[in-house]
């Protein structure tokens, strides 16, 4: 058994862009490396059929598992209980979530040395607007003030969709962001992630971009530079609910890739209602223009770029 393993936890919603993923991850991750693994909440016993049998096809351990092993929280906030259900033989792990493409080698980020009780995440994407001019950028500031990230803190704050973590440690990171979860979760527009920011800011390394590049940042201009291999869709539309701005028909199509390989996975490809696609597709370009000026043409730039040339780690 390989030392890592590469988890993803979804619920029935997330199952075919999820297995999307874990499918890249293997084509893209070394056999002796590292076990994909699928940890499903909620499933259906049919469904939970239909994508083991895939998953086994596709060199992918699928496990279906109870609410109660994780307090009865929900699937999102799964990976804060990684070490109760993920197999003791595994050391490392490398949390990925189901929104996301891969494109190139997880070997080094696989391979990374992650010492005992750390974790390496990549900085999110809010932080590199903080000290901008706007409403929404000082919107943005004072959110990070009313949860208690501390001043001249909020440019640590990191985005929990791709984590690469060492198990030793991680339960005790885990259900110190849990218990904060529960205590505040009114306060909170982004629940397990603003928690585990405030209980591990500072057991958190520094990763790059290239590992979890949130994909509106192709109307940046840092993609070239950066050099994605983890692609994370925040937001909505997604990629698997059509071809839009700013993807294409070629991110759109491993989705039907996998559905016409594996047709009892079919019924789990959402079709989008044409006025609502419309209105993404309005909507996409708008945002592409308004983010291509105050992403691509501006300080929030010079921003993320300073950040990837500040690491001197994955």
């Amino acid at each position: 058994m390989p030392p890592c393993c590469i988890c993803y936890t979804t619920d029935p919603g997330y199952l075919l862009p999820t297995f999307v993923s874990a499918i890249q991850a293997r084509r893209h991750t070394a056999v002796a490396s590292a076990d994909i693994a699928i940890y499903s909440f909620g499933e259906t016993s049919s469904a939970a059929r239909a994508f083991d049998h895939a998953c086994q096809t596709e060199g992918i351990r699928f496990f279906s598992v109870r609410a109660e092993e994780i307090g009865g929280a929900s699937a999102m906030l799964a990976r804060l209980f990684l070490t109760r259900f993920v197999p003791s033989e595994y050391k490392q792990f490398l949390y990925i979530d189901g929104d996301t493409q891969i494109t190139e080698s997880l070997d080094p980020l696989v391979d990374y040395p992650v010492p005992p009780g750390q974790f390496l995440a990549a900085t999110d994407p809010m932080t590199f607007a903080i000290l901008g001019r706007t409403k929404h950028d000082r919107d943005i500031s004072e959110y990070f003030s009313s949860i208690g990230i501390p001043a001249g803190a909020e440019n640590n704050y990191f985005n929990t969709g791709v984590l690469r973590i060492n198990r030793e440690g991680w339960e005790e990171l885990g259900l110190g962001a849990w218990n904060l979860f529960r205590k505040h979760e009114r306060r909170s527009r982004f629940p397990d992630q603003d928690a585990l920011n405030i209980v591990g800011g500072a057991n958190r390394i520094p990763m790059s971009l290239a590992w979890n590049f949130p994909i509106f940042m192709r109307n940046s201009r840092v993609e070239t530079i950066i050099k994605p291999r983890i692609y994370h869709f925040m937001g909505s539309p997604k990629p698997w609910h059509g071809v839009f701005l700013p993807w294409g028909a070629s991110v759109y199509q491993p989705y039907v890739e996998a559905v016409k390989k594996y047709p009892d996975l079919a019924a789990y490809l959402s079709v989008m209602p044409l006025q609502k696609k419309l209105r993404y597709m309005l909507q996409q370009h708008y945002k592409q223009g308004l983010e291509t000026v105050t992403w691509g043409f501006s300080e929030r730039r010079n921003r993320i770029l300073n950040y990837e040339n500040s690491l001197t780690r994955a």
